[in-house]
């Protein structure tokens, strides 16, 4: 019988060179500096690549989590209030978390999964929200973790619900948490990314519901795979207070910066 600590070692080294294989049967390439890959962790970036794409780091909105212009980048800085979410919070999404910057790869990567089928961008990008996660948030502060629902026929059209990838591959870090899946879209609504920002509020609204109580008296993070306009999420968010969800924070692995704030 072969020794345990020697099964994992062959098996180690079948890995390595079944790896090896895959690359010379099946060359990779950077989407962005089409450098071969040589690992499975990102099929579709390069690590140097992946690295360059910008975060998000403090000083930050700690209502819409946009970077403070001319004060990004500078460490251990307290974040605060922008002067718009100063001026009009918005009265349904508490706050908005965002990990990197809508541009580079993390953009493509987004495009990639919610628009091509390339499901298995979903690690890397839920290993970028935890990253975040772990610097920034407290592990404890939710009772319900909510992916932002897609309408049933288009989540049968792209075989997934990118959102709850994205929720399940978070939902170890936030250990009080249980994934809730009562909120659900009860119309179909076009993509926002094809519409202007004028119309994306009005795209969705009215879009959601929620099933049942089991929001009622909780603290809910509503996760989506971009935050641009907050049209999505303050929807969302407002269904869910509706229904009586204590407070409602929202977070994405990229933020775009166009934060919107309805007071409706």
């Amino acid at each position: 019988m072969i020794p345990h600590s020697l099964r994992l070692h062959f098996s180690g080294d079948w890995h390595d060179w079944l790896l090896t294989l895959k690359n010379i049967l099946l060359p990779m390439y950077c989407k962005i500096c089409h450098s071969r890959l040589l690992t499975e962790e990102n099929l579709f970036f390069c690590p140097r690549c992946w690295e360059a794409s910008p975060r998000i780091e403090r000083p930050f909105c700690s209502f819409c989590g946009k970077p403070h212009q001319g004060v990004a980048g500078l460490g251990e800085q307290s974040n605060f209030p922008c002067a718009d979410c100063r001026g009009k919070p918005n009265l349904f999404v508490r706050r908005i978390w965002g990990c990197a910057q809508y541009a580079d790869a993390i953009s493509r990567a987004i495009r990639l999964f919610k628009f091509y089928d390339k499901e298995t961008l979903a690690e890397p990008l839920a290993e970028l929200m935890l990253e975040f996660a772990e610097k920034e948030m407290d592990p404890e502060a939710y009772d319900c973790l909510v992916p932002v629902p897609l309408y049933p026929s288009r989540e049968r059209e792209r075989g997934y619900n990118q959102a709850l990838l994205l929720t399940e591959g978070i939902a170890g870090f936030f250990t009080t948490a249980q994934l809730d899946l009562s909120l659900y879209r009860i119309r179909p609504t076009r993509a926002q990314s094809s519409l202007k920002s004028a119309e994306r509020a009005e795209n969705v609204r009215g879009a959601f519901a929620v099933r049942g109580d089991s929001l009622e008296g909780k603290r809910v993070l509503l996760i989506d795979d971009v935050i641009t306009t907050g049209g999505t999420v303050t929807e969302c968010a407002r269904a869910m207070k509706r229904a009586g969800a204590l407070e409602v924070d929202a977070f994405a692995p990229a933020l775009a910066f166009a934060t919107i704030r309805l007071d409706r």
